[in-house]
């Protein structure tokens, strides 16, 4: 039983790191782009501005009831 299970821990620690190599491995420099990346900020701004709409929205629910 501990061998079965040895023999998986390392099955999937080897799967994990061959794993990793394939992705974070990135192509060549491509041409210049005038595109600006979304950062991790924007998605927090637009989850607080979805959140807030949405608490808008349960609020005047409630007071229509």
């Amino acid at each position: 039983m501990a061998a079965k299970r040895i023999l998986i821990f390392l099955f999937c620690t080897v799967a994990l790191f061959s794993l990793q190599t394939t992705v974070f491995a990135q192509p060549g420099d491509g041409p210049p782009t005038d595109d600006v990346p979304i950062t991790g900020i924007e998605y927090l701004i637009g989850g607080g501005i979805a959140y807030g709409i949405r608490s808008l929205i349960k609020g005047r629910k409630k007071k229509g009831d």
